[in-house]
């Protein structure tokens, strides 16, 4: 294994058989030009020196790569990459990879590496070559590139990969001034090949998804990359998709709100930017279009798409717990929630039920059942009239579900908070009545009630497409769940630059009051220096219950959690986070979206300045947009003012009608990326953008240099969660890109997780470590009592997880079969829709024949058929009684086909295409509805199955052979019910030549 050592410290760890290490002047050589390079790399002022010319040519200028010699000749020389080399062979360990806490075997992991370096090489050697074509002849290449995999003479994972990545790495500098390091192309070539790469934070995942996209949008059957919200996928469709739309691929952006023909189109495109909502959404609503015109992801099937997930672990895991749903409204039964209150209200429990908060159940006992059923005067399972969802749902919103840490009060409304990361889940609600249940509890009025048409889990949606692939800074510890859920192998890839931070040990105390006041104490003398603090809770509660008393010591800091007032906020407050003396209380920070820089964050703080003026300007006192106090480090010059000015004057002259906040943002975030832009407001927002920046950049410079020395930010966590991702997520926000930094977490043997899955075993620890509150428990016996707590915390949800996937799994192939024959029925042309009508009629007359022909209701065929087909012609009765099983069939066969010839001709008269869009229509209602149906019973089917195990049954077993018989049920049901519905049918209201089509 690789060891992780401080960037200044010397190796004495040397294998006999090793050979001998460069002399020490070697390695000191090489750290001394290794932290100047990435100084000149990072220093804008040493840009700044050189003529404008330099620095800033026009992105889509031929000679954009001759314009700096000097900065692409260190570059392409790979010097950074090969002294990193160097110096990990010296001792220093760049990106040291821990792969003990179930992660892939450190060997497997090296050999890839291997693997990777040797095709690194080799795209490194086509660089010269490449820097010599014109931009032409470099967008040929695409061309050249897709012939070849459309003539099947080269794929995606053969030789044509170095050279897709050559282009592109040649196509991002032209455009971008960006090129991959070696370690980017290597995490290139595992996205590639359908893995998720773990890259720690400030690595420039970002730039590396463009080369997975290039080479998997080359086969046209598109590439998906899947970001967690609409901000970071127009981002990177912006930035990014220049380097896509240089080489001559088209590329598309999904953003909340756009209507179908621009849905489609931008799936259409090779490459797709797109949160996992909308596509998630898309997906559920294409299976629901009664058209084809209301879909939109049909040019680009998933079955055969390319799929990259950035935030791999926060979008598949995290949220993977709540499954998307499209639901429509009913009215909620509020005087039962009412009644349901006050009785929970009246239950103790240890007396009339049990709490698991490791379950997260609530469990009533007989006492419990028995009381309840007197006061309602009435079982609490009558089927007619049932109860016992409505008290569980109370018992669930008394006990385990808590104001400010699992939901907010919003208005009139509960907002659902995320754990992992603290935001707030828009647009999700509780279901089963929950939501309702919480809201009663919460004194707010009872919301409507939804009843489920259709849903889909991130594991089902995310494993349709043909080749799926992530990224993210933590995914090791999860590696079984990414492997077992999702097919989908984790490589960590080594860093560009050592890791300087420094994880102290964990500072353990007896109970949460001591772990507080230590945690102050710690604040305080780090806070005198100027260091810089981001304190990490786990709920809205803490964070405020901290920054309280932080206020109490007279540290003034800033708090980033689900409130709205706060949210409204974030990106100032990240901005500023690592700012000398900053103190930031945030919940977990998982997928913020934003670093926190040292010295603060000029480019961001640019930005913001831009958007604060252009609202004032252009929207005035509806702007509701300002700055935090103290929030921008200097006042600019009255040359910057000036240009910004100019800017506003002129987007109030051309640009002010339907301008909104969100625009506004919108409009600044494009004019601060390096995009193209021939809109004068943008050109002059730019400029202003420009020397905003270097103005602050001016000033933040020193700070930055300050803070370094004191150590870079420092990372406080309140708390372990769950998982030690997430734990390690709060830890990657300090030493980003090889910065110093530092970390430490306060726990108390008190906390929930410990106090919950700890149980009898941590309670002796605290009878065995006698000591006062105040004084930490160091004791190597301690944590790792605390760490195997966390491990099985780990295990113990994993271990849920795929007993709920093994369930979903059924309902995802009923799902799948199901939406295969909705999406036929939806293409069908007039023809394929009468010979699906015919079929249906004539199986639901074999159906009758089938239940009739051998018992004494022989007689009765003809009536029943007749109950379907009302308008069937004349048939013998007394002939029937004489024929065989065979001519029986055969002649209702003739007669019902008779029968629906003329339903079709008799909706002809009305309108040419009625008898067609009818059958389409009611085919397709009866799909919903009944799958509507079908959803609900399967979950009342999972629990009784669940409780098939105490009759030593298995569960699963019990219910895969019980949904089998309800989707054969479904899809007869389907077939029945479309042919009643359509001989029932009658136009109203027709003129001639026109008129309706089905009234919906």
């Amino acid at each position: 294994m690789i060891e992780a050592m401080h960037p200044l410290a010397e190796s004495s760890h040397a294998s006999p058989s090793a050979a001998a290490p460069p002399p020490r002047n070697t390695h000191r050589i090489a750290l001394f030009l290794l932290t100047f390079l990435s100084f000149i790399c990072s220093s804008t002022s040493f840009f700044t020196a050189f003529p404008a010319s330099f620095t800033r040519p026009s992105p889509w200028s031929v000679t954009r790569r001759h314009a700096a010699p000097l900065f692409r000749g260190v570059l392409t020389m790979g010097l950074l990459d090969g002294l990193k080399k160097a110096m990990t062979s010296a001792g220093v360990a760049s990106g040291a990879i821990d792969t003990s806490m179930n992660g892939p075997p450190e060997m497997e992991n090296a050999a890839l590496i291997k693997q990777y370096e040797e095709r690194v090489v080799r795209i490194n050697a086509m660089e010269d070559a490449f820097e010599k074509l014109s931009d032409e002849e470099l967008r040929a290449k695409t061309t050249e590139f897709q012939r070849l995999i459309r003539e099947g003479k080269e794929d995606v994972t053969g030789p044509l990969l170095e050279e897709a990545f050559a282009v592109v790495r040649e196509a991002a500098w032209r455009v971008l001034q960006l090129r991959h390091y070696d370690v980017q192309l290597m995490g290139g070539m595992a996205l590639n090949e359908g893995r998720l790469a773990e890259m720690a934070t400030g690595e420039g995942k970002t730039l590396v998804a463009t080369l997975p996209a290039y080479l998997n949008g080359l086969t046209g059957n598109g590439a998906f990359l899947v970001t967690a919200n609409d901000y970071l996928a127009r981002r990177d469709a912006e930035l990014m998709g220049q380097v896509h739309r240089f080489l001559g691929l088209s590329v598309g952006l999904i953003q909340t709100g756009m209507t179908y023909p621009e849905r489609r189109e931008a799936y259409a495109c090779d490459v797709t930017y797109v949160t996992n909502v909308e596509l998630g959404f898309d997906y559920l609503r294409d299976n629901l279009a009664l058209t084809e015109d209301e879909t939109v992801l049909r040019a680009r099937p998933l079955e055969r798409a390319f799929c990259l997930v950035d935030e791999a672990d926060s979008i598949l895991i995290d949220e993977a717990r709540t499954p998307l749903i499209i639901s429509k409204q009913i009215n909620a039964p509020q005087p039962k929630y009412g009644a349901a209150k006050k009785l929970v209200d009246f239950l103790k429990p240890g007396v009339h039920y049990e709490v698991d908060e490791k379950a997260q159940n609530v469990v009533l006992t007989d006492q419990g059942v028995k009381d309840c059923e007197k006061v309602l005067g009435k079982s609490l399972f009558d089927l007619q009239d049932p109860w016992m969802s409505f008290v569980t749902n109370g018992l669930k919103a008394k006990e385990l579900l808590t104001r400010d840490k699992d939901y907010i009060v919003r208005g009139q409304d509960i907002a659902i908070v995320d754990r992992f990361s603290g935001r707030v889940l828009e647009g999700r609600k509780y279901s089963d009545g929950l939501q309702q249940s919480i809201q009663i509890k919460e004194g707010l009025p009872c919301s409507s009630q939804s009843q489920v048409i259709a849903t889909i889990t991130y594991q089902s949606l995310f494993r349709l497409f043909y080749k799926l692939a992530g990224m993210t800074g933590t995914a090791l510890t999860d590696y079984k769940d990414f492997v077992t859920t999702y097919n989908l192998p984790v490589v960590a890839i080594p860093t560009a630059l050592p890791n300087a931070r420094k994880d102290y040990p964990d500072a353990i105390f007896r109970s949460k009051e001591g772990k507080l006041r230590a945690l102050l104490r710690e604040t305080r003398r780090a806070h005198k220096t100027g260091q810089p603090i981001l304190i990490g809770t786990t709920s809205v509660e803490t964070s405020e219950l901290i920054a309280d008393a932080l206020q109490e010591l007279n540290i003034s800091c800033k708090v980033l959690n689900a409130r709205p007032e706060n949210i409204e906020k974030e990106s100032q407050i990240v901005a500023q986070a690592g700012r000398l003396g900053a103190v930031t209380v945030a919940t977990n920070m998982a997928g913020r979206g934003t670093d926190i820089l040292l010295g603060g964050n000029p480019a961001l703080m640019a930005r913001i300045k831009l958007k604060l003026e252009l609202a004032r300007g252009v929207l005035g006192s509806q702007a509701g947009a300002e700055a935090m106090d103290d929030f921008f480090p200097v006042e600019l010059s009255p040359a910057a003012d000036q240009l910004i000015q100019a800017a506003v004057a002129l987007a109030k002259e051309i640009g002010a009608e339907g301008m909104s906040l969100f625009k506004i943002e919108e409009i600044v975030a494009v004019a601060a990326e390096n995009s193209p832009v021939t809109n004068p407001v943008l050109l002059a927002l730019r400029d202003a953008y420009d020397e905003v920046k270097r103005q602050y950049q001016d000033v933040l410079a020193d700070e930055k240099v300050q803070v370094k020395r004191l150590g870079g930010l420092y990372v406080l966590g309140t708390e372990r969660h769950e998982s030690r991702r997430i734990d390690n997520q709060l830890r990657g926000r300090a030493g980003r890109q090889g910065d110093s930094g530092a970390t430490r977490f306060f726990l108390s043997l008190e906390d929930d997780v410990f106090r919950i899955f700890g149980g009898d075993k941590i309670q002796s620890v605290m009878d065995t470590f006698r000591v006062g509150d105040d004084l930490p428990i160091e004791s190597p016996t301690v944590s790792e009592a605390l760490d195997k707590v966390q491990q099985q915390v780990e295990s113990y949800y994993f271990d849920i997880r795929q007993k709920l996937l093994a369930f979903d799994n059924v309902i995802s192939k009923q799902r799948q079969e199901l939406y295969e024959i909705r999406a036929a029925i939806v293409a069908h042309d007039a023809a394929q829709l009468h010979t699906m009508m015919r079929d249906f009629a004539r199986q639901t007359t074999e159906d009758i024949v089938d239940a009739n022909f051998e018992t004494e209701k022989r007689s009765k065929i003809v009536e029943k058929v007749r109950q379907f087909f009302p308008t069937l012609g004349p048939v013998d009765e007394k002939e029937i009684m004489k024929m065989t099983r065979q001519q029986t069939s055969a002649c209702m066969h003739e007669a019902v086909d008779k029968t629906l010839e003329r339903k079709k001709a008799d909706l002809a008269t009305h309108k040419a295409e009625l008898y067609a869009e009818t059958v389409r229509y009611l085919t397709l209602l009866q799909i919903d509805n009944l799958w509507a149906q079908q959803l609900e019973a399967l979950e009342q089917l999972k629990e009784i199955s669940v409780l098939q195990r105490f009759k030593g049954a298995d569960p699963m077993l019990e219910y895969e052979k019980r949904t089998s018989a309800f989707f054969r049920d479904l899809i007869g049901n389907v077939r029945r019910n479309t042919v009643y519905s359509l001989f029932q049918y009658q136009p109203k209201g027709t003129a001639s030549g026109g008129g309706e089509t089905v009234a919906k």
